[in-house]
C-alpha cells in the first residue's frame, strides 16, 4: 500500500518556512524506506527523528523548557497488532522516539517514565544528549517574566499569557507498508512551563495515539484535552463506518465542542488519509502513489 503522513504540531504560524522543510524531508525519507520495502515501523521512526532533530519542533532537539527550566520528553509507537512503547518525561536523550521504540521491542512493558526510562536508555546504549537550545532558554525567560507579573494563559490561568509563543508542536507520523502493516509515533517535551512530571496525551495510548486493523491516528495540541476525550481511538473507532477523513472531522467537531485545542492526522485500512486541526497551523504532509502533498492550513 505504501502510505505515509506526518505532521509538525497544532500550533502556531510561526517559523512555517523551516517546519515545511522539515515536515517534507521527514515524509519523503520515510516513503523512501517504505519503496524499499521497509516496514511501516521503520518509516515512521525515521520521520519522527528527522523532525526530533530539528530545532522548530517541540520534540528532541528545540523542545520547550518546564517550570523548572528542564527539558522532559514524551514519545511513542503503536501497531495495527496492538503492539506499543512509550518513554514519559525522560531527560538527556537526543531521540526520545527510539527509545519508546526500544521499549515495546526488547521489554515486557509499555511505558516506562522518568529516571526509569533514562536508565533503560543507558542500558541500550543510547549517548546521553542535552536538548536545550538557545531558543528555548530565550523564550523561557521571556514566560517567566510574564510569570512574575502575574499574568495567566489559555492552558494554564496562573502561568503567562503569552500564547503566541507557545511551543505545542508535537511531531508525529503514520506510516502503512506493503503488506498492509500499520504503525504510528508521537513525540514532544509538551506544553512549555508545564509543572515537572505532568503528561501531555503522547504517551497515553488512545488519547495521543492508536492503531487497529481499522487504520491509525495521532493527535497534537493541549493534551489535557485531547487526553480526555480519548481523542485518537474515538476517531479509529469512527473508520468503521467511515473514511479517515470524515473521521478527523467528525472526532474534531467534538474537540472544538470542548475547546480543545488540537490536530489530528489518520490513515485508514484502505490507505485513505485524513488530517484537521483547530489550531492556528499545523504543518503536514502525506505521499501516495508517490505523489507529495502539503499543508500548513494558514
Amino acid at each position: 500500500m505504501n502510505v505515509i503522513i506526518v505532521h509538525g504540531g497544532a500550533g502556531t504560524k510561526r517559523d512555517l518556512i523551516e517546519r515545511k522543510e522539515a515536515v517534507i524531508k521527514a515524509v519523503e525519507s520515510g516513503y523512501k524506506i517504505l519503496e524499499e520495502s521497509g516496514s511501516a515501523i521503520d518509516a515512521a521512526i525515521k520521520a519522527t527523528v528527522i523532525l526530533e532533530d530539528s530545532p522548530y519542533f517541540n520534540a528532541g532537539t528545540g523542545s520547550g523548557l518546564n517550570i523548572e527550566g528542564e527539558v522532559e520528553m514524551d514519545a511513542s509507537i503503536m501497531t495495527d497488532s496492538l503492539e506499543c512503547g512509550a518513554v514519559a518525561c525522560i531527560k538527556n536523550v537526543k531521540n526520545p522516539i527510539l527509545i519508546a521504540k526500544f521499549v515495546m521491542e526488547k521489554t515486557d512493558h509499555i511505558i516506562l517514565s522518568g529516571e526509569g526510562a533514562q536508565k533503560f536508555a543507558e542500558i541500550m546504549g543510547v549517548r546521553s544528549y542535552d536538548p536545550t537550545t538557545k531558543k528555548s532558554k530565550t523564550l523561557y525567560n521571556k514566560l517567566m517574566r510574564k510569570i512574575k507579573a502575574g499574568q495567566g494563559t489559555r492552558y494554564f490561568p496562573r502561568l503567562p499569557n503569552f500564547i503566541e509563543y507557545y511551543n505545542t508542536d508535537t511531531v508525529g507520523a503514520i506510516a502503512v507498508d506493503e503488506e498492509g502493516k500499520f504503525a504510528v509515533t508521537n513525540s514532544t517535551a509538551g506544553v512549555i512551563l508545564k509543572l515537572p512530571g505532568r503528561l501531555g496525551d503522547t504517551p497515553v495510548f488512545g488519547a495521543g495515539l492508536y492503531a487497529n486493523e481499522l487504520g491509525a491516528v495521532s493527535a497534537t495540541g493541549h493534551g489535557e484535552g485531547i487526553i480526555r476525550l480519548c481523542l485518537s481511538k474515538e476517531a479509529v473507532d469512527l473508520m468503521k463506518r467511515n473514511s479517515a477523513q470524515k473521521s478527523v472531522s467528525i472526532a474534531i467537531r467534538k474537540a472544538k465542542r470542548y475547546n480543545c485545542r488540537c490536530g489530528l492526522i489518520a490513515i485508514d485500512r484502505k490507505g485513505r488519509v485524513g488530517w484537521g486541526h483547530t489550531a492556528d497551523a499545523m504543518p503536514s504532509a502525506y505521499i501516495k502513489n508517490g505523489k507529495l502533498t502539503y499543508k500548513d492550513w494558514i
